[in-house]
């Protein structure tokens, strides 16, 4: 009897043991939570929905091909309310603190730099694919993968003094980091060119009614006017300034779907310098990304979604690889940050759906295809390359 009780003890042993074998491996994984600070809410709204999308598709595949080292990925996304830095900080000491993420893909010049020290005190890697302010340069665990106000906005200038033979040029801008970095970047560019500013108006994030500042651009009688605004106030300015009697050209370095709905045929003309994602390109990376874009949302995607989904399917998997290779835990606070620094020291190029690599710098900047893009008949095409600091075309 107590024989029978004996095997039968080791053959329940033995089943256990196969079942735990047989388990599958994606039931055994480990999530690592990847925060997400984006605008989800308010006149931004827009941007938060691409950016999630492009950096969901990629969470999507990387999970579906099994994972990156043992590890799945898990989007927690909070809303900073389309700029607001209080609503930054508090999405940000909750997914911090809460969900103990070990990176945040963070929007917005104004809630990135509220949250930065709170991504040193943690040891947490922060990357931003949608912040333009020059201010976001040389600020520790930050690294944007686009190109900022300081690299895009000369060549506004650039386009107004060389094709419309502009000497006067008025600034109309978002009152906080980024705008204000953009208006800087005009005044030092003009400075430069030999063209002067003659009106500074800023605006609030997210205003409706612009008729105060166009009638004192308006009299000021700029040859341009050069926009540091983003997102649907876009559409409004246009709107108002050709309304309001403002025939004169005008660029900026943001365009958007809602912003053309909103400014209708008011936003024939209208110029910006921006990131050159190409949809339509060739490279076997940016065909796989526009593909599975397509499917996922019967649209094609634009440049900020390409920033998101490069975030999570080229950077974070390439560092998690990184540090489990060498078998260490990558949701650990601290682990992906130092991988990144080590990455860069070695001078490691990750891959991108622009074409080609994307190679970061330590002072957290990044070089990437820049154009020139004029709105015809409601559509942005490409009407200049910038090469070698330099528009052709």
């Amino acid at each position: 009897m107590r024989r029978s009780r004996f095997w039968a003890g080791v053959c329940a042993i033995a089943v256990l043991a196969w079942a735990v074998l047989l388990v599958p491996v994606h039931a055994q994984q480990k999530t690592v939570k990847v925060g997400m600070l984006l605008a989800m809410t308010g006149p931004g709204a827009f941007y938060g929905q691409v950016m999630s999308r492009g950096a969901q598709l990629a969470v999507d595949q990387i999970n579906k091909a099994g994972g990156i080292g043992g590890y799945k990925l898990e989007l927690v996304i909070e809303d900073h309310k389309s700029g607001d830095a209080d609503a930054g900080v508090s999405g940000a000491r909750k997914m911090l603190d809460v969900d103990k993420v070990p990176v945040i893909l963070t929007s917005y010049s104004a809630p990135t730099l509220a949250i930065q020290p709170l991504a040193v005190e943690k040891k947490v890697l922060l990357l931003n694919g949608g912040g333009v302010g020059s201010s976001l340069v040389g600020k520790a665990n930050l690294y944007n993968t686009r190109m900022l106000s300081s690299q895009t906005a000369p060549f506004i200038v650039q386009w107004a003094v060389t094709k419309v033979k502009a000497k006067r040029v008025a600034t109309l801008y978002w009152n906080d980091a980024a705008g204000q970095g953009v208006n800087n970047s005009i005044k030092e560019t003009c400075a430069k060119a030999g063209c002067q500013v003659v009106a500074q108006e800023p605006h609030d994030i997210g205003a409706k009614a612009y008729t105060t500042q166009l009638a004192r651009i308006k009299a000021a009688r700029p040859d341009a006017l050069a926009l540091g605004s983003f997102g649907d106030d876009v559409g409004y300015i246009l709107n108002q300034a050709r309304a309001y009697g403002l025939t004169v050209p005008i660029v900026g370095i943001d365009w958007t779907p809602n912003a053309q709905k909103i400014g209708g045929k008011a936003m024939d003309g209208y110029v910006i310098a921006s990131d050159r994602f190409d949809a339509e390109g060739g490279d076997a990376k940016t065909k796989g990304f526009v593909e599975a874009y397509r499917a996922a949302h019967k649209d094609a995607p634009e440049f900020y979604a390409a920033n998101y989904y490069e975030h999570v399917q080229f950077v974070l998997q390439s560092l998690m690889k990184r540090v489990a290779d060498r078998k260490a835990d990558p949701g650990q606070p601290g682990e992906l940050l130092a991988e990144m620094e080590r990455a860069l020291k070695e001078g490691f190029a990750f891959p991108s759906v622009y074409g080609g690599d994307m190679k970061l710098h330590a002072d957290g900047t990044v070089i990437k295809p820049l154009g020139v893009f004029e709105i015809k008949d409601g559509k942005l095409g490409l009407v200049g390359r910038i090469v070698g600091g330099k528009i052709e075309g």
